[in-house]
């Protein structure tokens, strides 16, 4: 399990209890969480573009992609995902179902995944924590523009 970023395992535990350590039934929580009452729910196109999937994924392809459903984990090169501000303490959190190792560098992914992000019509929060849908956790979006920025 990838944990990278300025958020400890931890603290990130304390904010979200399913990404402790050791924690069973991850994947589950993690499904079950995200999907009680998402904030905002997208695709984002391989050049950035974002594609708002309204309450759900399946549902709400991009016209023409629908062949990405088949394609589990790497969707054609779209990234899929959710918003959700949804903590006792208000804060948010970021889920991209990716390869675990896909936003650990400053490659195309992360590129992509940052552009998707600005253009979100809802707030997001430079210490919203993105984690992968297995619990990798990739840090805040302050740490995703740092690695993006090489620093």
């Amino acid at each position: 399990m990838i944990t990278i970023g300025s958020v400890a395992r931890g603290l990130a535990a304390e904010r979200f209890e399913f990404l402790a350590e050791q924690y069973r039934g991850r994947r589950n929580a993690i499904k079950t969480f995200t999907h009680a009452a998402p904030e905002f729910v997208f695709w984002i196109f391989p050049g950035g573009a974002l594609f708002d999937a309204k309450n759900a994924h399946r549902k709400n392809v991009p016209r023409g992609y629908e062949h990405i459903l088949d394609d589990e984990p790497d969707y054609g090169g779209f990234l899929r995902g959710r918003l959700l501000v949804r903590s006792v303490d208000g804060f948010q959190l970021v889920v991209v179902y990716c390869r675990a190792e896909a936003l650990t560098t400053d490659g195309h992914p992360l590129r992509q995944l940052l552009n998707g992000l600005r253009r979100l019509p809802v707030p997001l929060d430079q210490d919203a924590l993105v984690i992968s849908d297995n619990g990798d956790i990739y840090g805040t979006v302050e740490d995703l523009v740092a690695r993006e920025n090489g620093t």
